[in-house]
């Protein structure tokens, strides 16, 4: 009677097992991520004239963004956020020969991540801080013979960036993410701010938006 009854039992919670094994295997990965891809970087220094100054192309660095999250429970980790920016911000061009002023701005982030999922999907919230490089150079494009370029100065900087994003699920390990977008702040002083090409307007703070999107892996 009691082997019946066990035998009756197991029978009847085979297909929740079944179950509980086939939404185990469809879940999010939930160790951490590894992201990369593009980056467009608003730089600009008023948010009173945000609206205003956004299609400027002046102020739009076109450039990339490589990131990795590692979660110490399901829900929260820590983050390294890396990214790498420049814009033409004066040039000319006369028979294939080309110069001008060109800006590069690079960012050294860290802080705390939390997420969450819903079935391969996922979006998260971050809280970055460390260091930004501001460099500014000019360059020379030749034909046939390439380019070359020559720094002018640089200058480093403390910098933060508070933000998150979606990331798409397109398989268990593989996911696009959508949108990431970041209120970033790098604190250059109005000498350094000028120097490394930010501009007249430039104090002792810069406030810049900050768009990426690409591809992650998720494990």
């Amino acid at each position: 009677m009691r082997l019946r009854a066990i035998l009756a039992s197991t029978i009847l919670c085979l297909p929740i097992v079944g179950m509980a094994q086939s939404r185990e295997s469809s879940e999010v990965p939930s160790r951490g991520t590894v992201y990369g891809g593009y980056s467009l970087l608003h730089a600009n220094n008023d948010l009173n004239n945000f609206t205003s100054d956004f299609t400027s192309s002046s102020n739009n660095f076109n450039g990339w963004e490589g990131q990795g999250t590692f979660n110490f429970i399901r829900h929260l980790g820590i983050t390294a956020d890396f990214t790498g920016n420049s814009n033409q911000l004066a040039g000319v061009s006369l028979l294939g020969f080309s110069a001008g002023l060109r800006q590069h701005i690079y960012e050294y982030l860290f802080g705390p991540t939390v997420s969450t999922s819903f079935g391969r999907s996922s979006v998260f919230a971050h809280a970055l801080f460390g260091a930004a490089h501001s460099s500014l150079g000019t360059g020379l494009s030749v034909p046939i013979v390439g380019g070359f370029s020559v720094p002018i100065t640089s200058r480093n900087a403390f910098a933060m960036a508070f933000g998150g994003g979606i990331d798409f699920g397109i398989t268990r390990h593989l996911a696009i993410r959508a949108a990431q977008i970041d209120f970033v702040r790098t604190n250059f002083n109005s000498v350094d701010a000028l120097a490394s090409g930010f501009g007249p307007v430039a104090g002792n703070s810069q406030n810049s938006f900050r768009y990426s999107g690409g591809l992650v892996w998720r494990f």
